[in-house]
């Protein structure tokens, strides 16, 4: 299927939109041409293009700036995302200067033709639009907005406090050393209270109403939870669990007694632990879902201690970093700590599983392949572990010469070696194969937030509304992304808090194991400039190597992390036509090398047509794996009777392949748009056909009654629901292929009810 999920990053923030029109007088009337306002959204890719920008700061007479002029020198000097700025006295700017360049402004008042701005000043403080009001050393961004001095479609950043250093302090908190995290704004506005509280807000839609039922607060803790041993620890979001406050606690003394002991050391330092209750509220507080993560500058140790396991918590490198000092080669502190840890050995519980997880990948030859941008933390711990594992023996004396020479070197491949370790040979303990039909569902991300994606809460009213629909199996999906479908490059691991992260991606599926689900992790590539997998095609050997270097790696990560969560089925690739009608020799040696780490079910989700009826290695699986597009009917207004037997024809052409390899058949990908003739293209865009609810409902009927004649077929993922409901009515059209809502759900509520039970 050609598909194109609705996959924006939004680029930056303020700037005046211009737009041409035709005023000259050529001797003829003319008409006044209306300019129609863009959404934000819009707003925001336009402004993207810019090159020149103006950052103004207005500091009201008689006040000491407290540096916000140098900050914002010093920031603009680093030129970020290659932009010129210049920084400027408001008081020095025209209403023409402010709307013919890109304009932030900064300070303690508004500057002159402000007042259709949604913040105004009064005498006791701030106000924010609709009542929202904020004072003291409360800091308000507003990163974009409407340009009230430009006279077409534009927009503005202001970034404002009525206490001038806690907006400095606040600023470089939060862009100081990275200034273009300005350009890429996750909210409408976020205020920054004084006592530590946040508040985070968004567009209503395509609109420039804010949205009240989305604005997100957060609250600052009060007073330790614990301080027990030296360990102050503060929750924050809502209460933790004593027993989560105690695992954590017991777990740091004995990571600082195994690094004292191991580095002969006598230190008494405990960092500053804050606790959250889900991976959405460590990712609002600190911009990243990772569960365990240091921050080294402020010397805390922020975790989600509900997610992660005590063995996780021993064995993280993150946990170890406050205790092992490292002023060496940058890049080189996780190397350090994979030594430590190494020397720390039979002490530390879960190490020797860690070390033969490892050794799998060595087997697999996947430990010496590195990328630079976004690797794969289970590679990059698996290779150090190596290293370390390699380096001469435990005697005493030798580690402090070794962490000497790696602090210069940076390599642990320049230490003293006595050979690398030999592969494990044990192979990864099998799963089972799922004994339940799999009544299952593509979950998208689809929220493009913290809050509202895989790994926000809002998943969870979402798959409360899939186990009404009696599901029982969920397919997860992270992307990466290719620009060019014919250059081969790195393919990346998506880390930022709102993208379909592994944390996220482990949110989800693990929600869906509390519910009894039967999972399937299928990673695709997200191909631009409007092309599809099946676009994926290289002229040269080369080209090829390349490709298949750098997907294996790709898809090695998700094989271990489908291993780690134990998730039921890995779906190995989705519709890369080319690749696989071209290279079945290498597409099994990818098989091959993924057996070695993952124990559950693989699949590949061919692509219906070309490559399904093509296909030649689907004994390599233990499971067929189709996306189905074909069409039920090319008449405008066929029979039900007419389109079951479109469905019947090709689920018997499927089932016959099953029965050829002897494998069972899943539809990997099925769907069809609440749209007129949604029989005819089932993948094509909803266009300007109308919204048919009907259409997608009798479709579903017969797809559902030709799944029922099919004993071959064993597993069904309809394509798609949103990870959070409200995306639908807010962002749809009502032509998408989600059935949530409409009389489809109740068709495949009362399939799912009988055909999971077979």
């Amino acid at each position: 299927m050609k598909y194109f999920p609705f996959f924006i990053i939004l680029p930056v923030f303020f700037v005046s939109l211009q737009s041409c029109g035709s005023t000259g007088n050529s001797g003829t009337e003319t008409e006044a041409v209306t300019v129609a306002e863009p959404s934000p959204r819009q707003a925001m890719r336009q402004a993207s293009r810019s090159e020149v920008w103006r950052f103004v700061y207005c500091v009201e007479e008689g006040t000491d700036d407290a540096g916000l002029k140098d900050l914002l020198t010093e920031m603009a000097g680093k030129e970020p995302m290659g932009k010129r700025i210049e920084v400027v006295n408001c008081d020095a700017v025209g209403a023409d200067d402010m709307s013919t360049t890109p304009v932030a402004i900064f300070g303690n008042r508004l500057p002159k033709g402000a007042d259709s701005l949604p913040v105004s000043r009064h005498e006791s403080g701030w106000q924010l639009a609709p009542g929202k009001r904020f004072g003291g050393e409360d800091v308000l961004f507003l990163p974009y907005m409407r340009n009230p001095w430009s006279a077409t479609p534009g927009v503005a950043g202001l970034f404002v406090s009525a206490n001038l250093p806690a907006l400095v302090s606040r600023l470089k908190v939060e862009y100081g050393k990275q200034p273009e995290q300005m350009f890429w704004p996750n909210w409408a506005y976020e205020l920054h209270r004084e006592n530590g509280d946040l508040v985070y807000g968004s567009f209503a839609g395509s609109s420039w109403k804010f949205d009240p039922e989305a604005e997100i607060s957060l609250k600052a803790p009060g007073e330790a939870v614990s301080e027990d041993g030296g360990i102050k620890i503060f929750a924050y979001d809502g209460q933790v669990s004593e027993s989560e406050v105690g695992k954590v606690r017991k777990n740091l003394t004995l990571i600082r007694l195994l690094a004292n002991t191991t580095l002969n050391v006598a230190s008494d330092f405990y960092p500053e632990v804050h606790l959250y209750p889900s991976l959405e509220r460590i990712g609002l507080r600190t911009g990243s879902m990772a569960a365990i993560q240091y921050n080294e500058q402020e010397k805390v140790l922020h975790l989600v201690p509900s997610f992660v396991s005590a063995e996780d918590l021993r064995l993280s490198f993150e946990t170890w970093r406050p205790f092992v000092d490292w002023e060496g080669k940058p890049g080189s502190w996780d190397a350090a700590i994979a030594l430590v840890q190494r020397q720390a050995g039979s002490a530390l519980n879960g190490y020797a599983e860690r070390l033969a997880e490892a050794q799998r990948l060595e087997a697999a030859g996947l430990t010496d392949m590195r990328i630079q941008e976004n690797p794969s933390r289970y590679l990059e711990e698996a290779r150090l572990r190596l290293q370390a594992g390699a380096v001469r023996s435990k005697a005493e004396g030798h580690l402090a010469d070794d962490l000497r020479t790696l602090a210069t070197s940076g390599d642990l491949n320049a230490l003293p070696s006595t050979g690398t370790i030999a592969p494990a040979t044990a192979p990864v303990l099998k799963l089972l194969p799922p004994t339940q039909t799999l009544a299952g569902m593509t979950f998208a991300h689809e929220g493009y937030r913290i809050h509202n994606g895989y790994g926000g809460e809002k998943i969870k009213p979402s798959l409360d509304s899939l186990g009404k629909l009696h599901v029982n199996a969920l397919a997860i999906v992270p992307y990466t992304f290719m620009r060019n479908p014919n250059a081969p490059t790195t393919l990346s691991i998506p880390n930022d808090a709102g993208q379909e992260n592994d944390w996220a991606t482990m949110c989800s599926a693990r929600e869906a194991h509390q519910r009894g689900w039967f999972t399937m992790l299928k990673p695709q590539i997200w191909i631009g400039g409007g092309h599809w997998p099946g676009d994926v095609d290289f002229a040269t050997d080369e080209e090829w190597d390349t490709f298949f270097a750098n997907y294996t790696y790709w898809i090695m990560h998700y094989a271990m992390l489908a291993e780690r969560e134990q998730i039921g089925a890995l779906c190995l690739g989705t519709e890369l036509v080319q690749t696989t009608l071209k290279h079945p020799a290498r597409w099994k040696e990818i098989i091959r090398k993924v057996r070695l780490v993952y124990g559950g079910q693989l699949t590949y989700a061919a692509n219906w047509g070309e490559e399904f009826e093509g296909f030649t290695f689907w004994e390599e699986f233990d499971a067929i794996g189709l996306n189905s597009y074909y069409p039920l009917s090319e008449k405008d207004d066929p029979t039900d009777e007419e389109l079951l037997n479109g469905a019947r024809r090709w689920m018997s052409m499927a089932a016959g392949v099953s029965r050829a390899v002897d494998r069972p058949l899943w539809l990997t990908e099925v769907g069809f748009r609440s749209v007129d003739n949604a029989w005819v293209n089932p993948h094509a865009d909803g266009g300007d056909r109308n919204v048919n609810g009907q259409a997608q409902a009798r479709c579903f009927a017969a797809l559902t009654t030709a799944a029922t004649e099919t004993p071959e077929l064993k597993g069904m993922f309809i394509w798609k629901w949103p990870s959070y409901l409200g995306r639908t009515s807010r962002r749809g059209t009502g032509k998408e292929f989600s059935p949530g809502g409409k009389p489809a759900a109740k068709v495949l509520e009362i399939f799912n009810h009988a055909w999971a039970k077979r």
